[in-house]
């Protein structure tokens, strides 16, 4: 009996990444379910058709609201057994390690050579993780850092908060994009920044300003961070 073709979606919103990774995945023997050009395009898709894995950016401006951190949470909270690839320009330490810590199962650097996808994909399909060489030095390096380090105690579901909140997303906001009552997402947003070790939300915000560390990778974060 053959064996089973590992499916992919692709989400980037450049073109000419999206044809190098279906090229190269197809090249390599996997079947590329969907290419997309925005995270809104790849929601739809995955509500009628069926993956094994996606392969997503991070930043993508064309997706609006459900960009970055937002887009991941929304996708696994939909689809909590689809594994992702995020396979960023990204491959700072706060960044991969904040990864980690909110479960993402694939992570890999555009800076790296196409077989890491490729690498990453199979692992993924088989139900392992992946992280890339680049990933594994970010995270060496975020496990080394004190400042750093303190993110590793937070749970899943504590970083998962945390970033809704480095990214702007208020009480409000994250209660009704987990269709939960405003004091569980206040009560939890409370637990992960003393979990941190700060007494204040506010502390958490200044920690984070003045060591140049951010999840909103959108242009405009972009510029202020100069990442």
């Amino acid at each position: 009996m053959s064996e089973k073709r590992i499916s992919v979606a692709i989400v980037d919103d450049h073109p000419i990444v999206v044809r190098g990774l279906r090229a190269a995945l197809e090249g390599a023997g996997f079947h590329v379910a969907g290419a997309f050009g925005n995270p809104s395009e790849l929601m739809a898709f995955i509500e009628r058709a069926h993956c094994d894995v996606v392969v997503t950016d991070y930043s993508m401006p064309a997706g609006g609201e459900l960009d970055g951190w937002r887009f991941l949470s929304a996708l696994s909270a939909q689809h909590p057994e689809l594994p992702l690839l995020v396979y960023s320009e990204f491959d700072d330490p706060f960044f991969v390690g904040s990864l980690v810590q909110r479960g993402v199962a694939g992570i890999a650097s555009k800076r790296e050579e196409m077989q890491v996808v490729l690498d990453a994909v199979r692992e993924l399909g088989a139900g392992k993780r992946y992280r890339s060489p680049a990933a594994m030095t970010a995270l060496t390096e975020f496990n080394a850092e004190a400042d750093l380090r303190r993110f590793a105690s937070l749970t899943k579901w504590q970083m998962e908060v945390t970033g809704l909140m480095l990214c702007g997303m208020s009480v409000v906001e994250t209660a009704r994009f987990f269709r939960l009552g405003k004091s569980t997402i206040s009560a939890r947003r409370i637990n992960a920044y003393k979990q941190l070790g700060f007494s204040r939300e506010a502390d958490l915000y200044r920690f984070v300003v003045d060591r140049g560390l951010s999840l909103d990778r959108s242009a405009a974060a972009r510029e202020m961070h100069c990442f």
